[in-house]
Order: C-alpha cells, then sequence, then structure tokens
C-alpha cells in the first residue's frame, strides 16, 4: 500500500473514558494488590469515586484494575494527595464495606513480612479468611458475661497466680509453663476464662482440631459460656469459619480458640496470646513467606504490649532463647517428682544383664515386663515412630533398598501374608530381586503401627489392641486394660491417665537428619509421659547415655532445652543465629547475592545439591541482625523480579528443615 493510500484510511480513534466524579474528602485511595511478584509488594494510589466515598473506608476489599486485568485488594489508607504524576485509575468495586483489615493486624502482618522477607499480600491472605458474603448479611447477638473459675492447679504453679492476676491488670507478663503431667487444656481454660471475666480477650493458638476441642469442652467444663469461644481452623468450611472470624471481629467473642493462623485474630483489647506446644510442626505455615505462629505471638506481644504464654510439658528450643524476656512456670521441682511416672531405659546397663540381646532387638523384655504388670491396673500406651506394617524394605542379603521394578518406588507390605508393593504405583512384586545382588529375599528396615499392634495382639492374647494413626485416630478411650499403638500426635487420652507408656523405635527417631529431630522426639515422649498417671511407668527404648533420653528421665525440659540451644550455638544454627536460606539454581542465587547488600559479618554456606539442578545457600547472622539481613535479601529479589533476571530464588527465614 503506498503513501497517498495509507492517507485515504480513516485512523482509529482514541477511546477514551468519562471522567469519574471523585470523593471531595481524602480522594486517594492507597491498595495493596494481590500479586505474588516482590517488586508489587507497595501501595498504590487509586482514585474514589463520589459514590464509594461512605463504603470505601481503610481496611474493606476492594477491586481495581491492574495491568488490563480486575485483580482484588485491600483498601489500606486514604490520603488528600497523590506522588503520581497522571490521571488516576479509580476503584472498580468496593465488594464488601465491612472493614475486615484492622489497623493492629494490618501492622502485624507489615512485620511479619518483614521479618520473612516476604511479601504483605501472601501475609495478609492467611490473616483474614475468605469472604462469604451470606455470613456479613447475619445478626450477631450481645457480648455475654464470664464469670472468673477458680484458678485449680495454677495455685501449685510458682508464679501461676501472678501470671493470670497481672494478665488481668492489662500488664504485658510473658512466660514458659512446663506442665509435667497435668491437663493442659484445663489450664488454658482456667487461664482464658479467668482474662475473659476482666472484660479482655484471649487468643489460644493450638496445633489442630484434636486441641481445638478438647479446649473448648474443657472451657465449657469451668463454666465458659459457647457463645463467648470463637473457633477459628481451616477444616471450619467458609461459612463457619467466617462467621466464627466475624464474631471475633464484631466483639461478640472474647475468647479466640484456633490452629496457627488464629494469631491473626482480630481481638478487640486483647490481654494475652498462648501458643500450645509451640514446637510443633503444625504451627508452621507451608506456604510463602513460612511464618510460624510462636514469632508471630512474639512480634503481636511485642507490638500491642500484650501478655505472652507458651505452655506444654516441653520447652521448645526457641522459646528458651527467649530468656530473660520471658520467665519459667512451672511446680516446684520435689512436687513434679513426685507426681510424674517412673521413666526407664530398656538399654540400661542394670537391664542388659539379663537381657543381652535388648541393643538388637525392637521390643526388650522390659518392655513386655512392663507391660504385663500395667495391663493388671489400666491401659498401657505404646508410641511408635511410623504408621503402616512394614513402611520400609530392603534386601536380605546386601540391605540395598527395595524398590519397584516399574517405577523405582519404594516398596513395602500392608500385611503379614502381602506381597512386597510400591509405595507410588501400587505395582506388586511378586518374583522380586535385589538389582544389586540378585537376591530375592527381603527384610523389615522399619516396622510399622499396624505390625507392632499386631504382635503385641500375639503376645497378650485377650487383651485388647487398638491403633491410632493418622489414617484413623483414636480421639479418647475408657480406662479398661487395653493396649494402644499409636504414632507421635495421635495418642487418644484415658480419664485415669495410662498405667504404662512404652517408647518404642528411640534411634530411629533420634537419628533423623534434620535440625530439630532430637528436640522433636524429646517432645513427643515428654507428651506420652503427661498422659502417664502419678505412680505409672514409662520404658524408652534408646541409648540412656543420649542427653535427651537422661533429661527424660530427669523429668527436666528446661536442661534439655539448654543443652539443645548450647549445642546450636556452637554450630551457629537458629535459634542461636537468625538465618536465611536461598534455594534455587546456582546462576540465580548468585545473582541475587551480587546485588544483595549484606550486612556486616554475614556467614554464608554452600551451595549444597537439593536435586533436580537446584542448590541451598544459607546466610547466617546475629540474631540482632536478623531483620537487617531478611531486607536485604527481600529488596534485592524485588530488583531481580522487577527487571525479570532469571528464575525466582526461594527465601525462607530460620528454616527448621534444615
Amino acid at each position: 500500500m503506498t503513501d497517498d493510500q495509507l492517507s485515504l484510511v480513516p485512523a482509529k480513534k482514541k477511546r477514551v473514558k468519562a471522567p469519574v466524579p471523585i470523593a471531595e474528602n481524602l480522594p486517594v485511595a492507597q491498595i495493596v494488590i494481590d500479586s505474588p511478584l516482590p517488586h508489587l509488594d507497595r501501595l498504590f494510589d487509586y482514585a474514589i469515586p463520589d459514590k464509594m466515598d461512605a463504603d470505601a473506608q481503610p481496611g474493606v476489599r476492594v477491586r481495581v484494575r491492574f495491568a488490563g486485568k480486575l485483580i482484588d485488594g485491600f483498601l489500606i489508607a486514604r490520603v488528600a494527595t497523590t506522588e503520581h504524576h497522571g490521571t488516576l485509575t479509580a476503584i472498580n468495586s468496593v465488594v464488601s464495606p465491612e472493614p475486615v483489615l484492622v489497623p493492629e493486624v494490618l501492622e502485624l502482618a507489615q512485620a511479619v513480612a518483614t521479618r520473612q522477607g516476604g511479601t504483605l499480600w501472601d501475609v495478609l491472605r492467611s490473616a483474614i479468611p475468605s469472604r462469604h458474603a451470606n455470613t456479613e448479611a447475619l445478626e450477631f447477638p450481645q457480648p455475654v458475661e464470664v464469670e472468673a473459675p477458680e484458678l485449680g492447679v495454677w495455685n501449685d504453679y510458682i508464679g501461676g497466680p501472678a501470671l493470670i492476676a497481672r494478665t488481668c491488670q492489662g500488664q504485658a507478663p510473658r512466660a514458659v509453663v512446663t506442665t509435667g503431667t497435668d491437663d493442659v487444656p484445663e489450664m488454658l481454660a482456667r487461664y482464658a476464662t479467668t482474662v475473659a471475666s476482666n472484660g479482655k480477650s484471649v487468643i489460644l493458638v493450638v496445633p489442630d482440631r484434636a486441641a481445638i476441642d478438647r479446649v473448648v469442652a474443657a472451657l465449657m467444663n469451668v463454666g465458659c459460656p459457647l457463645a463467648a469461644i470463637a473457633t477459628v481452623a481451616a477444616d471450619d468450611g467458609p461459612s463457619k469459619r467466617y462467621r466464627n472470624w466475624l464474631a471475633v471481629l464484631r466483639g461478640v467473642a472474647p475468647i479466640v480458640v484456633g490452629t496457627r493462623s488464629a494469631v491473626f485474630a482480630p481481638a478487640h483489647n486483647l490481654a494475652t496470646i498462648c501458643v500450645w506446644d509451640d514446637w510443633n510442626d503444625t504451627l508452621s505455615d507451608p506456604h510463602a513467606p513460612y511464618w510460624h505462629a510462636r514469632d508471630v505471638a512474639i512480634l503481636r506481644s511485642a507490638q500491642q504490649e500484650t501478655a505472652l504464654v507458651f505452655i506444654g510439658a516441653t520447652m521448645s528450643t526457641p522459646a528458651f532463647a527467649l530468656k530473660p524476656w520471658v520467665a519459667h512456670i512451672a511446680r516446684g521441682r520435689e512436687q513434679q517428682r513426685a507426681l510424674a511416672p517412673r521413666v526407664r531405659s530398656a538399654l540400661d546397663e542394670t537391664y542388659l544383664k539379663n537381657d543381652p540381646a535388648a541393643h538388637g532387638t525392637r521390643m526388650p523384655a522390659l518392655v513386655m515386663q512392663v507391660a504385663k504388670k500395667a495391663l493388671e491396673s489400666g491401659p498401657v500406651l505404646v508410641l511408635v515412630n511410623r504408621t503402616g506394617y512394614t513402611p520400609r524394605l530392603s534386601c536380605d542379603k546386601c540391605r540395598a533398598m527395595a524398590e519397584c521394578s516399574t517405577c523405582h518406588g519404594p516398596l513395602i507390605t500392608t500385611s503379614r501374608s502381602s506381597a512386597p508393593t510400591c509405595s507410588l504405583c501400587g505395582h506388586q512384586e511378586l518374583h522380586w530381586s535385589c538389582t544389586s545382588c540378585r537376591a530375592m529375599t527381603i527384610r523389615a528396615v522399619a516396622v510399622g503401627s499396624e505390625r507392632t499392634a499386631e504382635e503385641f495382639g500375639r503376645a497378650f492374647p485377650g487383651v485388647p489392641v487398638r491403633s491410632s494413626s493418622s489414617d484413623h485416630i483414636v480421639r479418647s478411650i475408657d480406662s479398661r486394660p487395653a493396649i494402644i499403638v499409636a504414632t507421635a500426635g495421635a495418642a487418644p487420652t484415658t480419664p485415669n491417665g495410662y498405667a504404662a507408656a512404652l517408647l518404642l523405635d528411640g534411634h530411629s527417631m533420634l537419628s533423623r537428619p534434620e535440625l530439630t529431630a532430637t528436640e522433636e522426639t524429646f517432645a513427643k515422649w515428654m507428651e506420652c509421659v503427661s498422659l502417664v498417671r502419678p505412680g505409672g511407668e514409662v520404658v524408652v527404648v534408646a541409648d540412656p547415655d543420649h542427653h535427651a533420653v537422661q533429661a527424660l528421665i530427669r523429668h527436666d525440659p528446661l536442661g534439655f532445652a539448654e543443652r539443645e540451644l548450647a549445642s546450636r550455638q556452637q554450630v551457629q544454627l537458629p535459634p542461636a543465629v537468625r538465618m536465611v536460606a536461598l534455594t534455587g539454581l546456582l546462576e540465580d542465587i548468585d545473582d541475587l547475592l551480587a546485588i544483595t547488600e549484606l550486612p556486616e559479618g554475614v556467614t554464608k554456606r554452600g551451595p549444597v545439591p537439593m536435586g533436580e539442578g537446584a542448590v541451598r545457600m544459607l546466610l547466617s547472622v546475629p540474631r540482632q541482625q536478623g531483620i537487617q539481613l531478611a531486607t536485604a535479601v527481600k529488596a534485592a529479589n524485588a530488583t531481580r523480579s522487577a527487571k525479570h533476571r532469571g528464575q525466582p530464588v526461594n527465601v525462607r527465614v530460620d528454616p527448621y528443615d534444615i
């Protein structure tokens, strides 16, 4: 087409939007948008249409147009002017006039994003549940009166009554409470109800749904009205979860009981935050920026000047690292020893004289002797490390792991007579042979809960044997003699406590290659010990010289945590230091580090291969420089994202899976 012909073609008209009437007072909205990109983790200015002036208030959900698409956002603030050059785009809609993002939660979410080196929206996604329109239209009842119960066992704790009194007075005591064999749900219920009776709110963060049910039942047992309790958990479903969350937001329910996201609950006049078993990995969010409820609770307590209580049968190493900012509250040493069951190691020299083969067996003679005696008076708890029948097999000759001939997945057996089966594809190996030595016989590397239950059933005919694991959890049992084989966290409760607890697989639990293997094993053991009645017995099948076994025998969670922290200090690992783990391709990590303004004194370790071409690099600094390191890495990540340089690098602060 010639130039003359082009001149005859009519030019396309530019589409110009009609001007939108803008609100007169504070017409500019500052909005955080739903985006995973680090360089978009900032506030964007939008104009507020006059028709939305009443509804567009700080904290509401909005819809805005960004890069040609309609996306979600939260209105953070309204201001009079903007630094943007040009015409501002107007807000598309106010999704709901409900101000769900209150200033306290916003400040907390910003602090969490800074500490974890992540984005604000990723934190808000966990902090605020999805909207349920019909629920917002419901009428909520007026708050009910809560009466203070008796303090109960709190009176026996050194500093316990003072902790409760200071909390009710609006002070900010911080403490780690080790409960021994006392019932944690009852202690939480008495503490929370006493505080709520003084017109204040309480947040109780627990590991799972079973813990929620136990705490709610305990609250009702001490006279707390059900209307004063709000449960916040992801498995409640969108409607119930949002309704309970709104009950907290509107000041109806002063007591919040929930899993990890409950730590962000918008409680009115918040007095205290309690975290039960802060060592439990269920309290860690598996999504970026990988925050832990314990760390969020610490931040919120410091920001809002609230009390903070970590409670459980043991004390975590990160909680111990907070001393002297937190105090230790427990029963007196002599009283605790009198109430605790007797703990013995089945591999102690005293018992090896009568059972020389104990080191080579999974269940030494002492285990069976204690079980037989305890079954005369009540149920017996057996803790095992794995679920299933035989969850891992190997060649009987060369000890090479048995693999599926189809997909090379690990082989397992599901019953005594079943053929080896692939745990990935389900293929049955009817004629298996080892790829290394061609042998055709296999042996069990690990024994699961089902096979353990079968073995106890043969050893004690006529005694009921039940299995409780992640596949099928038994919540509670009666006090009749029975054998309960359970995995960690799945042990049922019993009214009068267990007559004995048998802690098997100690070596495999302690020898796991994770940073927190010893700490988690000790915590799981202490959890089982807390379920045993005074005068009962506990047998642990593990090296008696191991410091975790020694601390278990002495009932000394404080001493164990102190030793764990000392060992972390020697190798410079969290919580002794603040650490950032970078995972990705080596060239991307090098590029990120090249533009990161690292603080002085940073220690680099790695790279370590992580599979599929990825590597991991560890950066560590003293604890007081943690925010500086996380902020520097976050800024460098945003720069790479804005310039579209390479592949993303995963950032985790204080990882405990190394």
